[in-house]
């Protein structure tokens, strides 16, 4: 229940008081009270969703009446806010939503860099309630576009920003997420489809690898490993007897801490290995015995942890991904002729953002599907978490050959022809659901 008071005049009045020299009413005793004259005089009391007293304070009865009126609504719809509570700034709110969260180290420094550069940049001095317009979400995506930023980069940032927005929405801060609305709409492009290194400039970049590296290589190729899973893997994720590796860690950088991991998305793993290279990383430990490699777990203060890692440095650490990324393997694209020889008098050798060392990793998705792989088993290979995701992202390469295509309708053509002339018939082939075929 909602009601409207008189600050400056007391409800419940003595006969004997003395009434107001300066208001009167017709239907009641108006009686002074001791903050007559002192602020705003009429005032909404109420209780929100969670039992507490609130209280507002207007100029106006007409003014006070309506938001009575809108309070009781919101109550009831369960859409009330607390009107204080939604000034304080986007920025302040952003932070506590960055102190509570639970994701993971490298994800949490990811999260504070674009609340901090994105967000709070422009939009972390406007309180909560200025928010409730999509305008103003619609106009901050167009400030991300003409900072030049990637249309991916702003679908990343834009995701955090209703993350952060829909959590206020879930504490009574907001009504609703103004990113949920119609009005609001992302930058489109155009997504590049992958395509696949041919196993020439695979065996050439391998080749251009340190040696110390090479069996690495081939790893990431041979069995579609990501590249913070070569770093990590050791002698106790081989099993030569049965043919298969077993993928139970990375090695990644929490900032510029290297620490030991679970897989990308948790998702620990099983992969066939081919006999060549099995025979190879059996070579690469004779000639580079495994190293004894002691890294925290998950974060950098985490549970110290020792593995028998395959690929180290040359002074017996794990692999730093930025370092590698910079020097060996951009040396090994110049060597290949994916990118130019480094130009005298520069200090860095081409950007090369497309074709970084996952290549091999695609590489070895389009050859399994070249073989005539399943989704479904190329997807628990890759560990992605989604067939789907998998069928997505390499959809264009089934089938990867024209000549097997035009071979294959060819022969249905020859088979039905040869069958015709023999005067037999053959019934229509059941069609097969889209659910079977992603499963085959």
């Amino acid at each position: 229940m909602t009601d409207v008071y008189d600050r400056w005049h007391k409800s419940h009045p003595k006969p004997t008081e003395a009434e107001c020299g300066e208001h009167k009413s017709r239907t009641r005793q108006m009686v002074p009270t001791a903050d007559h004259g002192v602020g705003k005089r009429w005032q909404v009391r109420y209780r929100d969703l969670d039992g507490r007293q609130r209280k507002e304070n207007f100029d106006t009865k007409a003014e006070a009446d309506n938001r009575a009126a809108e309070v009781d609504v919101e109550i009831r719809r369960g859409s009330y806010v607390v009107p204080a509570e939604t000034k304080q700034t986007l920025g302040a709110y952003a932070q506590k939503w960055l102190d509570a969260n639970s994701v993971g180290p490298t994800t949490a420094l990811r999260y504070e860099a674009t609340v901090r550069n994105h967000i709070v940049e422009h939009l972390g001095r406007r309180e909560l309630r200025s928010l409730n317009q999509p305008s103003v979400i619609q106009g901050w995506i167009r400030t991300l576009q003409d900072a030049g930023l990637e249309v991916s980069t702003i679908e990343g940032i834009f995701d955090i920003l209703s993350s952060i927005l829909g959590a206020a929405v879930e504490d009574g801060l907001l009504p609703k997420n103004p990113c949920k609305a119609k009005s609001v709409k992302l930058p489109t492009a155009t997504k590049k489809k992958i395509i696949p290194w041919p196993l020439e400039r695979v065996c050439a970049v391998i080749a251009g690898l340190p040696k110390r590296f090479h069996a690495g290589g081939k790893l990431a190729f041979g069995c579609g490993l990501r590249q913070g899973e070569v770093f990590g893997f050791a002698v106790e994720d081989i099993d030569f007897k049965t043919g298969w590796i077993h993928v139970n860690r990375q090695v990644r950088l929490v900032g510029t801490k290297p620490v030991f991991a679970l897989p990308k998305g948790n998702k620990i793993r099983s992969v066939p290995l081919p006999a060549q290279l099995a025979a190879a990383l059996k070579a690469h430990m004779k000639e580079f015995p495994p190293v004894e490699v002691t890294l925290p777990w998950a974060k950098p203060d985490g549970e110290p942890k020792t593995f028998r890692l395959l690929f180290v440095d040359q002074k017996g650490r794990a692999y730093n991904r930025s370092v590698f990324n910079m020097g060996d393997w951009k040396r090994a694209l110049a060597a290949a002729g994916v990118i130019p020889p480094r130009e005298r008098g520069a200090r860095y050798l081409q950007a090369a953002r497309e074709d970084g060392m996952h290549a091999l990793r695609h590489a070895y998705a389009s050859v399994l599907l070249d073989a005539g792989e399943s989704i479904k088993a190329l997807s628990e290979y890759l560990g992605h978490s989604d067939p789907g995701f998998t069928l997505r992202t390499y959809t264009h390469l089934l089938p990867s050959s024209e000549t097997r295509t035009r071979k294959a309708i060819d022969d249905a053509f020859t088979e039905e022809s040869a069958r015709g002339a023999q005067g037999t018939s053959v019934p229509p082939a059941k069609p097969m659901c889209p659910q079977c075929a992603l499963a085959a």
